[in-house]
């Protein structure tokens, strides 16, 4: 009896301890360092949680985004936070359940406000050649952008880039007409510096459940299974709430 349960107890500690590499890439107020380089963020402490209650540890390895997905299909790298499934990314990749949602504008010029009045929803802007959308490269918007961003009349009027402060100052300086972003990402561009009092939503377009996603390659179903136990606990426990609160998201 006692062979047993000292081998029970040898093969939690070993589970306890069971690391995954994780890419990240620097967007606050989801994962960024302070003025001490120490790793923080709304994504970070959500992931936290989940590992802790699944028995995992956090390997961090801060690259593009664009990188992190290459890197995950590789295998290279077991997991990412604040991705959204789509059928490209099931190829390679396994997802969690939702642990958060995240919200998706579209931003113009506030002077320009008047001039676009008329726009209500994403299609009324495929007669307007006169209107080009910036975004991030391998971002993916939710369905609906997704389908929108695939027309047509919207193939010469997309400018697609690494990072959105380079799009940001071609919207203030009405090089582009707007900016497809989660507006909780202005915090990162305010910190820059930049007038975002000069910007303003012009589209509501939708909330889009986020995932963890994992390797295909380099993890298991029932890593899988751990993750999505430890997110249904996290999601019930006053804990979730205390984490949004701290970077000010909205509660789910």
């Amino acid at each position: 009896m006692y062979r047993v349960l000292l081998l029970w107890c040898l093969c939690c500690s070993a589970w306890a301890q069971e690391s995954l590499l994780v890419g990240w890439s620097s967007w606050h107020p989801f994962s960024f360092r302070d003025e001490q380089q120490q790793l923080q963020g709304l994504d970070i402490d959500l992931l936290e949680a989940i590992f802790n209650r699944a028995g995992f540890h956090a390997n961090y390895s801060e690259m593009p985004w664009a990188r992190v997905l290459r890197e995950l299909e590789f295998g290279t790298i077991q997991l990412t936070m604040s991705a959204n499934q789509t059928a490209e990314r099931d190829l390679y990749a396994r997802f969690t359940l939702p642990y958060r949602n995240e919200e998706t504008v579209l931003l113009i010029r506030r002077q320009d406000k008047g001039r676009w009045q008329e726009i209500t929803q994403l299609s009324d802007l495929l007669s307007r050649p006169d209107f080009t959308i910036g975004l991030l490269r391998d971002f993916d918007y939710g369905t609906e952008f997704r389908t929108f961003m695939q027309s047509p009349q919207m193939q010469q009027r997309l400018l697609i880039r690494l990072k959105m402060e380079p799009l940001i100052k071609l919207l203030l300086a009405g090089r582009i007409q707007g900016v497809v972003m989660d507006p909780m990402g202005l915090q990162q561009l305010n910190l820059a510096g930049l007038p975002l009092d000069q910007l303003t939503t012009l589209l509501d377009i939708q909330q889009t459940p986020v995932h963890l996603m994992l390797s295909r390659r380099t993890t298991t179903l029932q890593q899988l299974q751990r993750l999505d136990e430890a997110i249904r606990t996290l999601l019930q426990s006053p804990e979730y709430g205390q984490i949004l609160a701290r970077y000010r998201y909205p509660l789910q």
